[in-house]
C-alpha cells in the first residue's frame, strides 16, 4: 500500500494540540473495562504462559497477575519479575489481548483506555499498550517514570522509531488513545497530545489486534519485588463504520 508522499516512510509526528490541563482521572468519562471481551496472557511458571479466555474473566477471575474491582470494574494487572527473558524479548508481562484480529488497509480501529502506574519497576519503565502482529509489535507506548513522559516505539521491521508522546501526570495517571486508519495513519493521543504516524511498511500485510499490557522493558531485577502493576479505570477496543 502506498503513503502519501506527506507521511514519509519511517514516520511523521504532528503536534496537533497541547498537553491537557485536567488530570486523566478527570476525563476518565468512559465505561468501565469488560473483561469478557479480552483474552489474559499471563506467566505461568517459568518460561510457560497461561491463557485465559473471556468467558472465565467474566466469572470473577482472578489471580496474581490479574484482578478485577467488583465495585468499579476496575482491571489491574501485576507483572512478576521472576520470569526470564523468552528469545530476546524481557519479560514479564501481563495482557489483556482483544479478541478480534483485523488488517490495517481494510478497517478504522481504536483504543482508548485511562490508567494509573500503581507500582514502578526499578527501571520506572512500563509497557501500557500496544498493537501487535504475529510477527511482532506494531507501536508500543512506554511509560518513563524517570523523565514523566510516554514514549511511542514505532517498529518496522529491523528498524525502530522513539517518539515522545505526551507527559505522565504527577499522579501517575494516563489516559491515551490508538487509533489506525486505511488511509495509513496512525494516531496515538496521550493525555490530550495528539501525534500522527505513518503506519509502518511492515504492517500492511499482517493481522493485527490491540493489547492493554504491564509490561517490563530492559534489564530487570529478577525477584518478586522488582515488578509493575497498572489498574485500567476504562478500556475500550472499538472497529467504527469508515
Amino acid at each position: 500500500m502506498s503513503l502519501p508522499r506527506l507521511l514519509c516512510a519511517t514516520c511523521l509526528t504532528l503536534t496537533l494540540a497541547g498537553t491537557a490541563l485536567a488530570p486523566a482521572s478527570a476525563m476518565d468519562t468512559h465505561a468501565p473495562p469488560q473483561a469478557g471481551g479480552f483474552t489474559l496472557q499471563e506467566p505461568q511458571a517459568r518460561l510457560k504462559l497461561r491463557l485465559v479466555p473471556g468467558t472465565t474473566l467474566a466469572t470473577d477471575y482472578h489471580s496474581p497477575f490479574y484482578e478485577q474491582n467488583a465495585a468499579t470494574g476496575a482491571i489491574t494487572l501485576q507483572t512478576d519479575a521472576l520470569q526470564p527473558s523468552i528469545r530476546g524479548q524481557t519479560a514479564p508481562a501481563t495482557v489483556l489481548r482483544e479478541g478480534t484480529t483485523w488488517y490495517s488497509q481494510q478497517t478504522p480501529a481504536d483504543m482508548t483506555a485511562t490508567l494509573h502506574i500503581d507500582t514502578w519497576p526499578s527501571n520506572q519503565r512500563v509497557i501500557i499498550g500496544q498493537i501487535q502482529s504475529a510477527q511482532g509489535p506494531i507501536i508500543q507506548l512506554i511509560a518513563d517514570g524517570k523523565r514523566s513522559q510516554v514514549i511511542a516505539v514505532i517498529h518496522n521491521g529491523t528498524e525502530t522509531r522513539r517518539v515522545v508522546a505526551g507527559t505522565i501526570y504527577p499522579d501517575r495517571s494516563i489516559s491515551y488513545g490508538l487509533s489506525s486508519r486505511p488511509n495509513g495513519t496512525l494516531l496515538v493521543v496521550v493525555n490530550g497530545t495528539r501525534n500522527i504516524f505513518a503506519m509502518p511498511a511492515a504492517a500492511t500485510a499482517p493481522a493485527m489486534w490491540f493489547e492493554a499490557v504491564a509490561g517490563q522493558t530492559g534489564w530487570h531485577m529478577p525477584c518478586h519485588s522488582d515488578a509493575a502493576r497498572v489498574t485500567f479505570t476504562s478500556l475500550e477496543m472499538s472497529h467504527p463504520a469508515g
